[in-house]
């Protein structure tokens, strides 16, 4: 994955609940099948054509392995948060086994098996949650925020415990030849937290998670980074995935070369109630900005489910 001038830009958009609708597979049965995951996968990239494999459906198979119970909703899957009550509670808690766990080796099988497709011409990608975001689902989103001010301690020994799993897992994905992960982290995004808590809280053990894995990063987090857009290039990730309410002219100017950028397609408004002409429009609009070196085209957010193909194409 290197970001150097070259003639065409890559195009990776984040498609996974796309692809399981595609896919036509029921999710519960889909989500828990690596065979059907591959093809599911391989089938998506050749009808589309975009610059990459992944290898995962969700990011939900890391709380779940921590034991959170596993959820279906209209919207699609999501997770419970677990009972913890107090910092001996997350002390109680056991670090998963990445062999036995949940769907942990489900989705290493995954990856190896996109990994070793013949002369393979994109690389295949992992993805998990950040540790911040992760430990929010372990607690909830709204107990997270709350704890931050009542019981900062037990939140940091929370998301210590998530980092060593995130670590563990994300070097397992790197030996079955995954080419990079992408570190979703919506919930540090500034709208729900301070720059000061990312610096204090989020910065200090998702670098550390970074700079254990011996692949290239493309970190996202929604929403406007602007007030910690440079605190995100000192994670270490090699790109920086932005929301479509960025700019990236000034996001690149502001990053001085430290990193690459992507996105940032409105995945809404443009791509699944857009038509083919505003796709073009908009797509022409990010490479215009985002230039060809240090540049990855790729949706603000995840793309719906419910998208035209011919809005991917």
């Amino acid at each position: 994955m290197a970001f150097e001038e070259a003639e065409d830009v890559l195009v990776i958009p984040s498609v996974s609940g796309w692809i399981a609708r595609f896919s036509g597979v029921p999710l519960k049965e889909l989500i828990a099948t690596p065979e059907a995951i591959v093809r599911a996968q391989i089938e998506a990239q050749k009808a589309v054509g975009y610059d990459a494999l992944f290898a995962y459906i969700d990011p939900l198979y890391i709380p779940e392995a921590f034991g959170c119970p596993l959820v279906f909703l209209s919207s699609g899957p999501d997770v419970s948060p677990l009972s913890i009550k107090n910092e001996d509670d997350v002390e109680a808690l056991s670090i998963p086994d990445i062999r036995r766990d949940g769907r942990l080796p489900v989705i290493l099988k995954v990856a190896g098996e996109l990994a070793r497709i013949p002369e393979r011409q994109v690389p295949v990608l992992g993805l998990v949650e950040g540790p911040f975001t992760t430990a929010s689902r372990i607690l909830s989103a709204e107990r997270m925020m709350r704890d931050l001010i009542r019981n900062r301690s037990m939140v940091e020994r929370l998301i210590e415990k998530v980092g060593e799993l995130l670590s563990c897992f994300g070097r397992a994905l790197a030996e079955t030849g995954v080419d990079g992960l992408i570190v979703a982290d919506p919930v540090s995004s500034s709208t729900m937290i301070s720059p000061k808590i990312y610096l204090d809280m989020v910065l200090p053990r998702l670098k550390r998670f970074i700079e254990s894995l011996p692949i290239p990063v493309i970190l996202h987090v929604c929403g406007d980074t602007r007030p910690i857009l440079t605190l995100m290039a000192e994670s270490g990730a090699r790109v920086l995935s932005l929301d479509q309410c960025m700019d990236l002219a000034k996001a690149k100017e502001a990053l001085e070369g430290r990193c690459g950028i992507g996105g940032n397609v409105d995945p809404i408004q443009v791509l699944f109630l857009g038509t083919s002409e505003d796709v073009k429009r908009e797509t022409l609009n990010c490479l215009e900005q985002g230039g060809k070196r240090g540049y990855i085209l790729m949706a603000g957010c995840a793309v719906p489910a419910g998208t035209p193909i011919e809005n991917l194409k």
